[in-house]
């Protein structure tokens, strides 16, 4: 980092990037709730799985529960506590710097009055005629000037000797905050982290599709909220992967210059995918805020406070997005009906599971070994490619005239 320059103290007592440390601090939020958005994820999956039955269920459970939540949990705890120590450091660092700007400011003044002094100091004792007294005083205003400067440079000192001090006390800090607290391997935390970087697309998607797999097997009051997570975590996967670099490039090259290759339909049907996930909740939403805003104003013409029509608009909100989400739901799935009428009517949960596990397993592969071999990854987009076409296209029209014909 640059140091600022201080010319007439001669160093940078403070030296250090507070634009930089509140940036890496923001990252280090925005980790941090990430892994505790993650957390609570997982946890909410294993309490919806509890009536889940049998070995399928049993792995499941298996592979969530072992370490990975107290890993997530004391990540969360450790970034957290990281951001606070870095925060701290900024608010400091930012003292100290002014604080230096002003010895800086001093010592300019001190070095004027000491230039000023010492051309006076040699005029006069370059003067044949210079009485005593003038000497005296010439050599008092030298030595006088010479030791405010001498003074505000030791200022500067004891202040680069108490930023030493406190980023030192800062670094041990941040030590303390990922002590017993991350993963204990060396540069685990950080493969993690950069792991989650790399994938969080791929891995929001394929925690939408074991969502949307468990859904098939809920009854009762988890089904909703798993809907919802499962729609959620779509909508967050496709505003991930739409802002990735190299998704947004091969679709260009396919559109553009017409090289629709493995590539650019990899990136197709990843997104395609993460959009026809998250219709459903977009829907079931859409549906409880205009309810949310009739209410409001309901509200509102009654003459009842704002705090209480906004109280009223939320549960109709809530309430609407839930009938809504439950009405998309149950609209009819022409690939599943048609399955069932030509097989048995009792077949249509099973063929629901398995489109579902699917795209749960396409989802996946990205986040495997698998995923670097291009033929798995081809043959991936394929399968996940013609489930889409074949079923969630036609699932996700069918869901939108049921939405249609449910909100006046």
């Amino acid at each position: 980092m640059a140091d600022t320059p201080f010319p007439h103290l001669g160093w940078n007592p403070a030296p250090g990037s507070p634009a930089e440390i509140a940036a890496l601090r923001s990252k280090l939020t925005a980790s941090a709730s990430a892994l505790g958005t993650a957390h609570r994820l997982v946890d909410q999956l294993l309490n919806e799985s509890s009536y889940w039955k049998g070995e399928a269920a049993d792995a499941f459970r298996a592979a969530l529960a072992g370490d990975l939540p107290r890993y997530l949990h004391n990540a969360h705890r450790s970034l957290t506590k990281a951001a606070g120590r870095l925060g701290s450091w900024h608010d400091d660092l930012v003292a100290y710097q002014a604080t230096a700007r002003g010895y800086e400011a001093r010592a300019g003044l001190h070095a004027q009055a000491l230039r000023a002094a010492e051309s006076a100091h040699a005029s006069t004792t370059a003067r044949a005629d210079a009485s005593a007294s003038e000497l005296t005083s010439a050599t008092t205003a030298l030595t006088r000037a010479r030791e405010a400067l001498s003074d505000v440079r030791r200022l500067a000192r004891e202040l680069e000797e108490t930023h030493r001090t406190e980023a030192s006390r800062i670094a041990k800090a941040l030590d303390e905050a990922t002590d017993k607290l991350a993963p204990k391997e060396p540069g685990l935390l950080d493969r993690a982290l950069g792991w989650v970087d790399r994938n969080l697309g791929d891995g929001l998607s394929t925690l939408s599709a074991l969502a949307g797999l468990i859904a098939v097997f809920a009854t009762g009051t988890a089904l909703v909220p798993l809907l919802f997570v499962a729609a959620g975590l779509s909508l967050a996967a496709l505003v991930t992967h739409a802002s990735d670099p190299k998704i947004r490039k091969a679709l260009a090259a396919g559109f553009t210059e017409g090289r629709c290759d493995a590539t650019f339909w990899s990136a197709a049907v990843t997104l395609g995918g993460d959009a026809l996930g998250s219709l459903p909740g977009v829907g079931a939403v859409a549906k409880g805020a205009k309810g949310a805003v009739a209410a409001a104003r309901q509200g509102t013409a009654a003459g009842r406070g704002a705090s209480e029509s906004a109280r009223e608009a939320a549960q109709v909100m809530r309430a609407d997005s839930a009938v809504a989400m439950q009405h998309i739901n149950d609209a009819p799935k022409p690939l599943v009906e048609w399955a069932a009428r030509h097989t048995r009517p009792t077949a249509a949960r099973p063929i629901t599971a398995g489109l579902a596990g699917t795209g749960l397993a396409a989802a996946g592969v990205d986040l495997t070994p698998a995923g670097d071999d291009e033929t798995v990854k081809g043959t991936a987009t394929a399968v996940d490619g013609a489930r889409l076409a074949g079923a969630e296209t036609p699932n996700a029209v069918s869901a939108a005239r049921a939405w249609a014909r449910f909100t006046p």
